[in-house]
């Protein structure tokens, strides 16, 4: 039925999640946090942990079958062309978008590499996977 295995989608929007929970709780914490102009409070104010985390899930799971999708109309099944994939829609699709929207927002180059890196972290992650696990 799916041009993918749904197990390896599952399992990269998985191992993504856990990757931006790193990149963001641990390594870029302060930085996201001060770039964004807000303090832990204010952020607190918004959805809850959980529900945030079920919104990055699917929005992963998503991200996970398109990729997958494309690798397989574009028979780019392999680690590589995941990572061929991932890399070429990250430029073509979010630091396309991102970029002029963080510039006219006025944020600074890291708050866009901290918020943009982590989608193309992401995302390399969902093409080896999906590459690796056909």
């Amino acid at each position: 039925m799916f041009p993918f295995n749904i197990w390896a989608v599952v399992v990269s929007a998985l191992l993504s999640y856990g990757a931006s929970s790193v990149w963001f709780l641990v390594l870029f914490r302060e930085a996201y946090t001060k770039g964004l102009g807000r303090t832990v409070e204010q952020l607190a104010a918004g959805p809850s942990m959980g529900v945030a985390s079920l919104i990055q899930i699917v929005g992963n799971v998503v991200m996970a079958a398109t990729l997958g999708w494309l690798m397989a109309k574009l028979n780019m099944q392999s680690v590589t062309g995941g990572l061929v994939l991932a890399a070429t829609t990250w430029v073509g699709f979010v630091a396309a978008v991102l970029g002029p929207m963080y510039a006219f927002q006025a944020f600074s180059i890291r708050f866009f590499l901290i918020t943009a890196g982590s989608v193309l972290v992401s995302l390399l992650i969902m093409g080896v996977t999906l590459g690796a696990w056909k």
